[in-house]
């Protein structure tokens, strides 16, 4: 009878599971993203979580690790907290730090272990395994092609409505307008995810069914209306490195040849014609005349000449002096005027202007300028251990490059801790590898590599609950104790 009652709750527990996983995209669109919902997705994990601990048995033998995990977590969280209160600035709120903001983000960063560690023992089959990522595929790549084509999606560079879709692309048409992504919040975190579903379709057309060509086509369609350089670019490199991958096992370790191959060929030479014609490249071309105009503008810029900005300082105000040698087109007014405000640091925005001229081309070098400078000014070499706060980064300015803007945010010692299961994933995959040579282990650690690399170039994927819930599902088949055998696919 017990058992009977445990089964049944088991299989509560995995319906609770699947219905979260498969909706989870849905959660990202503008119209649900928000705080609440993110709040509401932790809990749930929570939830599967420990639920997971009381009906299956097995996982109680690991149930050390995880709370060590949390401990060192919260502790983590207590030191910054006490560390952060002696903090100094030359601006009055000093960029308001925020225990809930910080005790939030941590919340976020454990998701990853905690969901990991509840579908490991869950032990999901593996036609579950296609139906959630099949889902995910549809839905995603759909939606973006659907609300292109009838021009109803949002921009990827903007919250306006396109007014140009796929079959206008060759009317060389400004990118912003033409770039969709769907209902989705963010662009490149919707790149990301279709970049991994592209990865593992390709597995399953290989060693699977050739119709899996079906949501390839669509992924690559929809990527390529993104815009994104992680979409359009990594996504067609990705896929002529997975056919080459493909053969290099077919001629070495003798793998049996799909003969379907070709239909995949048929998607690069689409992918490589529409290239050229996409809002990506329309965003390239734009912004190589925007970087040639910048470059001009501060090649023939007088005001930069040292003679006469030192007569300029004797005569006005610091500020003053930097209104009136700052260009715009080279450095827009809302950072010196809005996130880090010249009228608390004058010096810093003077220094910069005269001395530092590749920062006045990279947006992201001003960004993390402005940062070093507050953890100068704090002068506190904890600051290197413990951070200054994510909460502080974010008023600052949010530093578009993941494990980079951690760093600075939790220091060495809060990094290590939280972000231990992307390096502990990629030693997994690598040992898996070095065990057995194969094209699944293979194609495992080529998706581990590829997120962490998207994360430090984009930025905003580590927080995203949605890449949580996806990275953790692929984890979790990425450990089991042998390994899902998906060499072998037909349900």
């Amino acid at each position: 009878m017990k058992k009977e009652v445990n089964d049944k709750l088991k299989y509560l527990l995995k319906l609770l599971t699947m219905i979260f996983l498969i909706t989870s995209p849905i959660f990202d669109m503008t119209f649900f993203h928000s705080r609440i919902t993110t709040l509401i997705r932790i809990f749930i994990i929570l939830v599967i979580f420990i639920s997971t601990i009381f009906l299956y048995k097995d996982s109680r033998k690991s149930l050390k690790y995880i709370i060590i995990f949390y401990l060192l977590s919260a502790s983590y969280l207590i030191v910054s907290y006490y560390h952060n209160k002696s903090f100094i600035s030359l601006f009055p709120n000093n960029f308001n730090y925020s225990f809930i903001n910080e005790l939030f983000t941590i919340l976020k960063l454990i998701m990853p272990i905690t969901f990991i560690y509840s579908l490991y023992y869950q032990k999901l089959s593996k036609k579950d395994f296609k139906i959630i990522f099949i889902s995910w595929s549809l839905f995603i790549s759909l939606q973006i092609i659907i609300t292109n084509i009838f021009k109803i999606s949002l921009s990827s560079y903007s919250e306006n409505i396109i007014k140009y879709n796929i079959f206008e692309w060759n009317k060389n048409i400004y990118y912003i307008e033409s770039a969709s992504k769907g209902y989705f919040t963010y662009a490149n975190m919707t790149s990301l995810t279709l970049l991994m579903m592209l990865i593992y379709n390709f597995y399953f057309f290989i060693k699977d069914n050739f119709k899996y060509i079906i949501l390839i086509f669509l992924i690559s369609i929809s990527m390529l209306m993104l815009g994104t350089r992680v979409s359009s670019i990594g996504g067609l490199l990705t896929l002529i490195c997975l056919i080459i991958y493909y053969l290099f096992f077919v001629i070495i370790k003798k793998e049996k040849f799909n003969k379907h191959l070709f239909l995949l060929l048929s998607v690069i030479i689409l992918w490589i014609l529409l290239l050229p014609i996409s809002p990506y490249k329309n965003r390239n071309i734009e912004l190589n005349k925007y970087s040639n105009v910048k470059k001009d503008l501060f090649d023939n810029n007088d005001v930069y000449n040292k003679n006469d900005t030192q007569t300029i300082k004797k005569e006005i105000s610091k500020q003053e002096y930097i209104e009136s040698i700052v260009n715009n087109d080279l450095i827009p007014e809302f950072f010196y005027k809005i996130y880090y405000s010249y009228e608390y640091d004058p010096d810093f925005w003077i220094d910069l202007i005269e001395n530092t001229k590749e920062s006045k081309i990279n947006y992201r070098l001003i960004e993390e300028k402005m940062i070093k400078r507050v953890i100068k000014i704090n002068n506190n070499k904890l600051d290197v251990l413990l951070g200054i706060s994510n909460s502080r980064i974010q008023n600052i300015h949010n530093l578009e490059r993941d494990f980079i803007m951690q760093y600075y945010a939790f220091g060495i010692i809060g990094s290590i801790i939280l972000l231990s299961v992307y390096l502990i994933m990629l030693i997994i995959n690598i040992i898996n590898l070095i065990k057995k040579f194969s094209f699944l282990n293979s194609i495992n650690l080529i998706t581990n590599v590829l997120f962490c690399f998207c994360a430090y170039l984009t930025g905003n994927i580590l927080c995203s609950m949605t890449m949580i819930i996806v990275y953790g599902f692929l984890c979790s088949f990425m450990i089991k104790e042998k390994m899902v055998d998906l060499l072998n696919l037909k349900c």
